[in-house]
């Protein structure tokens, strides 16, 4: 699994990161009752991080309530707010991690697509992602404790963009 990543990773380096800015029309027409609260996952080594990802669920909450991003009922919202994160450990003991900050339809989607129809899973209305390297585990983990709020700002702009204040 790790070589995919390294193979992705390269070619990741090769292309400019595409901005989020072209997705804001999709955030147009959801409520705050649309959006789930922000909810992280962490996998080192293809391992879930539980107390990686519960930290990073804090500062999501935190950051949320910092930009006025408004969540709605878990047991009722449409929209998953959703921070991934996927690291692996290459052979001289660095990270190579993604990130993915993404906003995607709970339910099982009914697509039209010309004359036929399509359910969709995960249906992702807007994203942000990167990529990058850490020396060690806990620079790993203070880059990523770093990147929330980066990730959830371009979120939040993209939100207020859509969202203004009445």
């Amino acid at each position: 699994m790790k070589k995919p990543l390294l193979a992705l990773t390269a070619l990741a380096l090769l292309t400019p990161l595409a901005g989020a800015d072209h997705q804001q029309g999709n955030l147009r027409a959801l409520t705050a009752a649309d959006l789930c609260p922000p909810v992280a996952y962490v996998y080192v080594d293809d391992e879930e991080v539980e107390d990686l990802a519960v930290l990073l669920d804090e500062q999501l909450m935190r950051y949320a309530t910092l930009y006025g991003v408004p969540s709605g009922d878990p047991k009722t919202c449409t929209v998953q707010q959703v921070f991934s994160v996927d690291a692996f450990e290459t052979e001289d003991g660095d990270y190579l991690y993604t990130i993915d900050l993404s906003l995607q339809l709970r339910p099982d989607v009914r697509v039209t697509l010309g004359s036929r129809q399509l359910t969709v899973k995960a249906l992702e209305l807007w994203s942000s992602s990167g990529y990058g390297r850490a020396t060690d585990a806990p620079g790993l983990v203070r880059t990523l404790t770093n990147n929330v709020r980066a990730y959830y700002e371009d979120l939040a702009l993209a939100w207020k963009a859509t969202h203004p204040a009445r």
